[in-house]
């Protein structure tokens, strides 16, 4: 009798534990559906919220270009100036949406210093282009001799026609190794890549540079046509136009444009640029657009480049997250 109590006890306490680990995988397989789920349901939620952002950073982009056409063929502005009175310039406070919020600006890249404009200008050092970029370095503390690498990044060619200067040879020798560009940049960020450019450097020159590539002929006796747009460029930039402006007669440019914008006959009135210099401009063709869209806990962030050709505006290029 003992032993057949005994053989019962031992068979309910292995179907106990037989039962218990068979609730403790169901209960796995079910923690594991449930995470499986809750993660599929959250993948598609972000999904669906990012798809939505993008419609969003979109809509903001063709909302960029309708302002930027109205500006540019408002009939008031009989100048026909790019200016910072301009409603494209505005900032506006973050644009409320559903589920979520959209931020973005306008800024003109041609009132920055493009550096694609150096592709052709190597070795002339106290002309066009290549000259003011020195001088930009220079006014930020920076090395001029900057300008002879970025100058090899841009142009093709295996040699570099300069000892501070830097092709194929340089790059290859660096870990990891990398080939020159020998093309226009087509980020300004690329920029990182090339000698000397530290992100001290970088971080220095960002708010001053651009990369668009773009071909502009130069004007009749100049060595380089105009780009930078004094109406919507900083005083540290009007000043790198040409040797010898000095920075009251940057300033003064700025406080007569003010809000408004400065004509041509204006600004020969304080300062008169060689044709060895780089040459001004009154208007503006190229704008950046930067917008954020919001939805939920997903974050999109388009940049795009806007090109007005007479009333016509068009995206010519596009990045999400980096420029």
């Amino acid at each position: 009798m003992t032993k057949h109590v005994r053989q019962a006890s031992k068979q309910r306490g292995v179907a106990l534990i037989t039962a218990l680990v068979i609730m403790a995988i169901a209960a796995t397989i079910a923690a594991a559906m449930h995470w499986q789920g809750s993660l599929d349901t959250r993948r598609t939620a972000t999904l669906i919220q990012g798809d939505q952002a993008m419609e969003y950073a979109l809509g903001a982009e063709a909302w960029a270009e309708q302002i930027l056409r109205r500006d540019i063929t408002d009939p008031k502005n009989t100048q026909h100036t790019i200016n910072l009175g301009q409603d494209w310039a505005a900032q506006l406070p973050p644009l409320p949406v559903e589920g979520g919020q959209i931020t973005g600006h306008i800024e003109d890249m041609q009132g920055r210093f493009n550096l694609d404009l150096l592709q052709g200008q190597a070795g002339q050092s106290t002309q066009g282009y290549f000259g003011q970029f020195q001088r930009l370095l220079t006014a930020l503390n920076l090395d001029p001799n900057i300008a002879y690498a970025v100058s090899d990044w841009v142009n093709p060619g295996t040699v570099s026609g300069n000892q501070f200067g830097a092709k194929d040879d340089f790059y290859t020798r660096l870990q990891p190794p990398y080939l020159t560009a020998d093309a226009p940049m087509t980020s300004v960020s690329e920029l990182q890549l090339v000698k000397g450019v530290s992100p001290e450097v970088y971080a220095a020159l960002a708010p001053y540079i651009c990369a668009v590539p773009v071909n502009i002929a130069p004007a009749q006796g100049s060595n380089a046509a105009g780009w930078l747009n004094v109406n919507t460029a900083p005083g540290l930039l009007i000043a790198t136009l040409a040797q010898g402006i000095t920075e009251d007669q940057a300033q003064q440019v700025v406080g007569e444009r003010g809000t408004q914008g400065i004509t041509q006959s204006q600004f020969n009135g304080i300062i008169k640029i060689p044709g060895s210099g780089a040459q001004p401009v009154f208007t503006s063709s190229y704008f950046l657009l930067t917008v954020t869209a919001q939805i939920g806990s997903t974050h999109v962030t388009m940049y795009s480049l806007l090109q007005s050709s007479g009333s016509n505006v068009t995206s010519i290029r596009r990045t999400f997250g980096t420029l």
